[in-house]
């Protein structure tokens, strides 16, 4: 990582965010509604460019790029739904630049980086976070192409998605069945339901995918059949940190508000600040910034490495950071006192957002489900199957 390049290209997309996406954020919060004009927006400005090589038609640079968009994107936004999307776009941008052919990159990419909208779809009813209980599954046609079938839930971005990766299975692979899929919008038998109406993240349109035998063909799959997982968990563990980095600048930006609160609002003959119970609450909001940050830039410099830590560090980043941004605006609500339950003032909508990041991306159970699995592999070895 450049940090001179790092913190410049942070510095321009806090400035974009500020002018173009906070601004009615509180509006498409109230309306539950995902600004079009606005991703496109986003797209022209180059944010998708930054992490393509030149010859895929981007700018060249690399993941720390992405990211670093992506911090300066949370700090000015005040919109985690909108940034949650984007960061859902940029974990199949970034499956393709790893894993994808050059045939697939050459087709996909320019339109994500030109404002078409991406997704990944592995969560079932059935299944929620586990993989394993994944029933969406595919077999061969008499040309050879798949015949895809089965439904997927809670999909991020899926109501207004152009290109999805489908977690899938074939079965006829025999125990390494699971294969991703890619599909695009307006193939025969793939359905996106409604947007779903939810307590936080409402910017960010969540819906189910329905596929009744829609025809991938072999060119379609990232990787081979059954070579999915491993590419999966590398696009689970990107996704993860990303949480991580998206927390620390929206805190960030929640900290700024509570310091300026704290210091005009008095209590009992003294600004809020010079209590130190509120000093508490200041100091835990600056603990959840800067320790989601740092642990969110080891587990990338693992994950770019090829490290075989970044999956449990990124379940750490993940962890971490969504009980932070939980503490951190349940915090601000409490130094906003009554009007910070206000629907019309705005701060609520920080805490309802905040909820969502222990469920959004894998539940805070399951990360703690695999940080423990690493745990024992390091020091005692495999654990147990019914475990």
């Amino acid at each position: 990582m450049n940090p001179e390049r790092y913190a410049q290209i942070k510095k321009r997309f806090v400035d974009f965010a500020d002018e173009h996406i906070a601004p009615r954020s509180a509006d498409r919060d109230r309306t539950g509604s995902f600004d079009h004009k606005l991703w496109q927006r986003l797209s022209d400005s180059g944010f998708w460019r930054l992490g393509v090589p030149r010859d895929l038609g981007g700018d060249g640079g690399g993941i720390w790029d992405q990211v670093a968009a992506f911090e300066g994107l949370a700090r000015g936004a005040n919109d985690c739904g909108f940034v949650l999307s984007a960061a859902a776009h940029a974990g199949l941008m970034q499956l393709l630049l790893r894993h994808g052919t050059v045939e697939q990159q050459k087709r996909l990419l320019p339109g994500l980086m030109s404002g078409q909208v991406g997704a990944t779809a592995s969560t079932e009813a059935s299944g929620g976070s586990h993989v394993a209980g994944i029933k969406t599954s595919a077999v061969r046609d008499p040309d050879g192409a798949f015949l895809l079938s089965g439904e997927k839930s809670h999909i991020t971005n899926a109501p207004v998605a152009d290109v999805v990766m489908i977690v899938g299975r074939v079965p006829a692979a025999g125990p390494k069945d699971i294969t991703l899929f890619l599909v695009e919008k307006g193939q025969g038998g793939l359905t996106f339901g409604e947007h779903e109406d939810l307590l936080g993240l409402r910017t960010s349109p969540l819906g189910p995918i329905a596929l009744d035998n829609v025809r991938v063909t072999e060119e379609r799959l990232v990787g081979g059949v059954g070579e999915g997982l491993d590419k999966l968990y590398w696009c689970l563990t990107f996704d993860r940190l990303i949480y991580g980095i998206v927390v620390a600048s929206h805190v960030e930006r929640l900290l700024h508000l509570a310091a300026d609160r704290s210091l005009r609002r008095q209590a009992f003959g003294a600004p809020l600040a010079a209590h130190q119970y509120i000093q508490d609450k200041l100091v835990r909001m600056k603990l959840t910034i800067e320790a989601s940050r740092a642990l969110a830039h080891v587990a990338l410099k693992a994950l770019d490495s090829g490290a075989p830590s970044a999956s449990s560090l990124a379940s750490c980043v993940k962890l971490l950071s969504a009980e932070g941004i939980v503490d951190a605006s349940m915090e601000l609500v409490q130094i906003f006192g009554h009007i910070g339950t206000e629907k019309s003032y705005g701060i609520e909508r920080h805490l309802r957002d905040a909820v969502a990041f222990k469920i959004a991306g894998g539940t805070n159970e399951m990360q703690k489900k695999n940080i423990f699995k690493h745990v024992m592999r390091e020091f005692q070895g495999e654990l147990p199957e019914e475990v």
